[in-house]
């Protein structure tokens, strides 16, 4: 019974919530690579948790299927309630197999240019997944379908389910391998001559997302505000200092959750981004140069505690200046 409560709270949750993903998805192209490609998983878990149902529900059903009646039922009954929503779920596989595909296309050119992370072991996983549920599918398929075994349609299911499971497996294999390989160098980070980055409190992109200011939206062409705290902060590691492991804080992780670090100057652009967006109120009437210009509505940022205190820190963080002071123009002449 617990497994049957699991697999319908799956797919309701399922319906809920994977069409406003997709639609994201394809709505902000900032989202990573590996993070489209991880809406495999969506409907090949609820599709392979679904086959439950069509097994029997314990070892009494198990000896009633002898009964030439009830069995007839049985598979009247499944025939008639399972296999619709069954042909519902692959048809949803097959659409976020072509979803992950484009998404993964528009994004090559950018993805292409990050070294290899462990954000990069995302795309094992998925494509497993959905092996599975295929082959869950096709399972069902051959069990409750009237049809001949050689059809057109089934020899298609075949064929779909051996190029994603050679394709999986080939996959999985290479990228665990280089998985492996680069695993004693982000194990041992060297952060000697590394700046500090600010704890995730401290950060400029807190206020914001405090306040509810930074909120993402459901169609947005800017890096979601906890991304960039999170490669802002970057995470705590732990290194051999004075003869002591210590933690320490660096953003020379290869990756952060399913997301490549991003580089200096890509981060501070796609800060500058956000802050820019939420402190201005956009005037595209006027044009200077092709670029969008904007008001000097600029909203009160107060200087991050972290600032005030940089005098008891050993290095300061210049990526902890405020986005929102460099846009007023504080640094340089005739703005």
């Amino acid at each position: 019974m617990g497994g049957y409560i699991l697999s319908g709270v799956s797919i309701v949750t399922f319906f809920m919530f994977y069409f406003v993903a997709l639609y994201r998805l394809h709505t902000n192209e900032k989202i990573s690579a590996v993070v489209c490609w991880l809406q495999l998983s969506g409907p090949a878990v609820v599709l392979y948790g679904y086959s439950i149902f069509s097994q029997a529900g314990s070892d009494e059903d198990e000896l009633l299927l002898l009964n030439p009646e009830y069995k007839a039922r049985f598979f009247d009954e499944h025939r008639k309630y399972y296999m619709p929503l069954n042909h519902l779920l692959f048809a949803v596989c097959v659409i976020s197999m072509a979803s992950a595909l484009y998404c993964l296309k528009t994004r090559w050119a950018s993805f292409r240019s990050k070294e290899f992370s462990p954000a990069h072991v995302g795309f094992c996983a998925p494509l497993a997944s959905h092996a599975n549920a295929i082959q869950a599918y096709r399972a069902a398929l051959n069990k409750f379908s009237l049809s001949p075994p050689n059809t057109l349609y089934k020899e298609f299911i075949y064929r779909y389910w051996c190029l994603s499971l050679i394709c999986g497996t080939v996959l999985s294999v290479i990228l665990t391998f280089k998985f492996l390989k680069h695993l004693p160098l982000w194990c041992q980070i060297d952060v000697e001559d590394d700046e500090i980055p600010p704890p995730p409190d401290e950060t400029i992109l807190t206020r914001l997302l405090q306040k509810g200011e930074a909120a993402d939206a459901m169609n947005q062409n800017f890096v979601s505000a906890a991304v960039l705290q999170a490669n802002e902060s970057g995470a705590l590691v732990r290194v051999l200092r004075d003869g002591r492991m210590k933690y320490v804080r660096s953003r020379r992780m290869p990756s952060m959750g399913f997301d490549p670090i991003m580089n200096t100057s890509e981060f501070m652009s796609e800060r500058d981004r956000l802050i820019q967006h939420i402190s201005y109120a956009a005037k595209p009437t006027l044009d200077r140069g092709g670029m969008t210009s904007f008001d000097d509505a600029i909203r009160d940022f107060q200087e991050p505690e972290r600032l005030r205190a940089s005098s008891r820190r050993n290095k300061l963080n210049f990526m902890s200046f405020d986005a929102s002071t460099l846009m007023r123009g504080s640094f340089s002449s005739g703005v």
